[in-house]
């Protein structure tokens, strides 16, 4: 089991991440290193395994957004922004000596890797991008102004309160998939009861995500770009993923039918069409492995 490790930021965050690597010797490796960043008010956690299945064949890393999970800030009424988020995220790189790396950005992560591959430091080299449940103009998540228009939020004192909760907050898809799948509810239940999850980070997050479109932008990103969006995603909508895809040059568009913003529980196949991206595959054998396996 991998341990959090940190690293200090030169405002005084503390960033905490994991490394994750490949733990068998008789599988395919691949020599560039993923780097996978998670959404709005997520710890690392809630990847819920996604990562140690793509580091069964390459080195992951894995980290909290500051302020969020283990990551912690100077104050949590500091400025936040999805640059000073890549930032974080290219300093951690620098920090481990990679020079080459595949990026993996899911909801707000996916932001946030938009704005890394826009904003590449010359000594990095950015292989392969991969943009999971994200957008070009986020115009769908009205159920998060509400939330960030609460005077305060209530978190759950059991675990059993937060298993409700989690009943009202996510998407109906998933809380239905978690109720026929009661082990992965636990989990998911125990990561959002422990995690920290600060609201006044919540609220800087969100504000970060209104004030931030890189939608003049995206289309200079010239690296190959594989974009996955689940069909019944209820908080970004598949159309917002659409026209994303539609702006990035190089891209692979694949839809995931009966899922919605976290897919990759519901449809673990989605790991072999990562998998195949990022062994080189061309997009037309990208494009006939979601076919097939979906």
């Amino acid at each position: 089991m991998s341990e959090s490790l940190f690293f200090e930021q030169q405002d005084g965050s503390r960033i905490a991440y994991k490394v994750y690597e490949p733990c068998k010797s008789d599988v395919t490796k691949d020599e560039t290193p993923l780097v996978m960043i998670v959404g709005l008010w997520t710890p690392k956690e809630l990847l819920m395994g996604l990562e140690k299945e793509l580091a069964k064949n390459r080195k992951v890393i894995v980290l909290d957004n500051r302020g969020i999970g283990e990551s912690t800030v100077a104050s949590e009424n500091d400025p936040c922004s999805i640059d000073l988020m890549a930032q974080d995220t290219i300093a951690l790189i620098k920090h481990l000596a990679i020079k080459k790396f595949n990026l993996l950005g899911w909801s707000m992560g996916g932001q946030i890797a938009l704005c890394i591959a826009l904003n590449i430091p010359p000594q990095l080299k950015l292989e392969k991008l991969i943009i999971c449940a994200s957008w070009l103009h986020l115009t769908t998540a009205t159920r998060l102004d509400n939330v960030y228009n609460l005077p305060k939020w209530y978190y759950a004192k059991s675990l059993q309160e937060q298993r409700r909760e989690i009943t009202i907050m996510f998407e109906k898809n998933f809380t239905d998939y978690l109720l026929k799948h009661p082990e992965m509810f636990d989990k998911v239940v125990e990561v959002m009861f422990n995690a920290r999850r600060p609201f006044e980070i919540f609220k800087r997050q969100w504000e970060a995500i209104k004030q931030s479109s890189f939608a003049s932008k995206v289309h200079m990103i010239k690296v190959p770009t594989l974009i996955i969006h689940g069909e019944v995603d209820k908080l970004v909508s598949i159309q917002e993923g659409e026209l994303l895809a539609h702006e990035i040059p190089d891209t692979i568009f694949v839809r995931i039918p009966k899922v919605g913003h976290m897919f990759w529980p519901m449809e673990p196949k989605s790991v072999i069409i990562i998998n195949d991206f990022l062994f080189g595959k061309n997009n037309a054998d990208v494009r006939n492995t979601a076919r097939c396996l979906l």
